[in-house]
């Protein structure tokens, strides 16, 4: 518990050293100073009950959305209130329609929780997958508010499995619930947790990779590439775009490239990797207004964002990038759920849904250049196999979806909301 204390106090002394050189601790230090304003006059603006749903950052969210939709249909009468820790995620859904307030999560505290949970009052405190705050649990568990983690997995390796996880340990028994992705973390959690208690209910992206492959939004200026093959390569790193720049000449395919970052420093940094590269925006006000697709293949570095998930229905083979950096692969499951072959880096032996897709034949890891032009070259030779490798990639998105409605199940036969 002193370490945990120690971490609170210091935590926001580091970022705001942070913050003189760092956007996104600068973000997070102007969002704090502002919170307690912008939650009280959130909070005037709602009369009706309220479900409260944490996300840590950006993907949390995409991982929550499909719940926070199954609430808003089942129970229209609540209000849905989305906090955020991470400024990548408050930034980019502050206006989101699929909820009612955004705000940051005041950081922690004995205070702090206690002001934020006695403003809204929620009747349902949803934390999805990663997010493990004392104090906010703590006090709800004093004011018999019901709190449930979803989405949730576990590996042997994180700290509640530690000789020194106590505090962790104790912060998992606050929830009322918890809901994990598989039998592997239901298995971990057994022994520190209440096993009546823990429900198998899946993993929520695959529900949400389906509905965007569903209701999939086109773009215009796709129809102006040449008639060649696209390849997506999307959230991508430096150590991915070193790799992609050996195969780029070699392969004579559309190559749509999206860093996982896309501020200007980034998109710098990308085309000095891809010298012949052109921008996204310049390619719309150049290339894109001529009334006739180009006789050859572009290479596009996708300089906004937001478009990413939807631009994998028009790829022929998608590369998914961070798997050789230390953090490890994205998100191999937007492409697979329009039927798309994918291929990533090494380092995904913390990523159930890659290995999986791997083992279901959808997707392939690779470990260097030669590797990668190999496996390229192999599929858009043969379009027998390029047809069923990515046939596999769509079946193990359908095959695995249902989580969103399994923790609506829980929700509504625990009686944590009602009409």
């Amino acid at each position: 518990m002193v370490l945990y204390k120690l971490f609170l106090f210091l935590f926001p002394k580091i970022a705001s050293i942070l913050a003189i050189f760092n956007q996104k601790a600068n973000d997070w230090c102007i969002g704090q100073k502002q919170v307690w304003k912008e939650v009280q006059e959130a909070k005037t603006k709602i009369n009706q009950p309220i479900v409260w749903i944490h996300a840590a950052s950006y993907g949390e969210f995409e991982q929550g959305l499909p719940i926070i939709e199954a609430i808003r249909a089942k129970y229209p009468s609540y209000k849905i209130w989305l906090t955020f820790f991470s400024p990548s995620g408050y930034l980019h859904r502050k206006n989101d329609p699929s909820v009612d307030v955004v705000t940051y999560l005041p950081l922690d505290g004995p205070n702090a929780a206690e002001q934020f949970i006695e403003t809204i009052q929620p009747s349902l405190i949803v934390f999805i997958k990663y997010e493990f705050w004392y104090y906010y649990l703590k006090v709800a568990k004093e004011k018999s508010i019901p709190t449930i983690l979803v989405a949730a997995i576990f590996r042997a390796d994180q700290i509640f499995f530690k000789w020194y996880g106590g505090l962790y340990k104790k912060i998992l028994q606050l929830f009322n619930y918890i809901l994990v992705q598989d039998s592997s973390s239901k298995d971990l959690i057994e022994d520190i947790y209440p096993s009546n208690q823990i429900f198998i209910t899946g993993d929520t992206r695959f529900d949400r990779v389906l509905s965007t492959a569903q209701n999939k939004q086109g773009f215009d200026w796709m129809k102006n590439l040449s008639n060649d093959p696209t390849i997506i390569a999307g959230s991508t790193w430096d150590s991915d775009h070193s790799l992609l720049s050996n195969v780029l000449d070699t392969v004579k395919c559309n190559w749509i490239i999206v860093p996982h970052h896309v501020d200007e420093k980034a998109i710098d940094a990308a085309l000095k990797i891809h010298p012949k590269a052109i921008t996204l925006s310049k390619w719309e006000n150049t290339i894109a207004k001529e009334a006739s697709p180009q006789n050859t293949p572009s290479i596009i570095i996708v300089d906004r964002i937001g478009i990413l998930r939807n631009l994998y229905q028009y790829a022929t083979i998608s590369y998914t990038g961070g798997g050789f950096t230390k953090d490890g692969i994205h998100n191999v499951l937007e492409p697979a759920a329009f039927g798309v072959p994918v291929i990533w880096g090494p380092n995904d032996e913390k990523y159930r849904e890659a290995i999986g897709l791997r083992n279901a034949g959808g997707g392939k890891q690779i470990q260097n250049t030669n590797e990668l032009k190999v496996t390229l070259e192999s599929l858009l030779s043969n379009e027998a196999l390029l047809k069923e490798m990515g046939s596999k990639a769509a079946i193990y998105v359908k095959n695995n979806a249902g989580a969103t409605n399994a923790t609506l199940s829980i929700i509504q036969e625990k009686r944590l909301l009602t009409n």
